[in-house]
């Protein structure tokens, strides 16, 4: 069993170090990805180079991005100052379309499955976890999807 540094949503809790992330466990936070820290330590998101421009991806720590390309100081300003908020919002994943129990890998959705509200519950490197907005009665289920999300996980809900 591998432990991972974990941000809780909402919550102070002590931090593993981060290690890599096992082989075959799909997508691993890209090397080039810098990570940034607030004052007190913790991790609030993550710059990627946005190539020959100079300008940097201020990055939530689902890999989602949280503004347009800006000068590396900047960007690390605004994570600082609202990486972990934002965060804090309703997102959109595709889950399957019976209520969900138990863990649910959805790194890779079924054609069947649908788009739905959900909320993050815990992100780390490796993966983060999510949970239907308004789950219905005996709808305790998690939904665990890699880092970065990529298109697996949307502000917006689709077209």
């Amino acid at each position: 069993m591998m432990i991972v540094r974990v941000a809780y949503i909402g919550t102070s809790k002590a931090r593993a170090p981060i290690r890599p992330a096992l082989a075959g466990s799909g997508p691993v936070t890209p090397a080039d990805w810098t990570p940034v820290h607030r004052a007190d330590g913790e991790q609030v998101g993550w710059v990627a180079p946005d190539g020959a421009s100079g300008l940097v991806h201020p990055l939530l720590l689902t890999g989602a991005p949280l503004a347009a390309p800006l000068p590396a100081e900047d960007a690390g300003a605004l994570l600082r100052a609202g990486g972990l908020r934002a965060l804090d919002r309703r997102w959109w994943a595709r889950l399957p379309a019976e209520p969900l129990r138990g863990a649910v890998a959805a790194g890779a959705p079924g054609p069947d499955w649908t788009w739905q509200a959900v909320v993050l519950v815990e992100s780390s490197p490796t993966g983060c976890t999510v949970r239907p907005e308004w789950p219905g009665p005996g709808e305790t289920g998690r939904a665990h999807l890699p880092v970065p999300v990529g298109d697996l996980l949307r502000a917006e809900p689709p077209p």
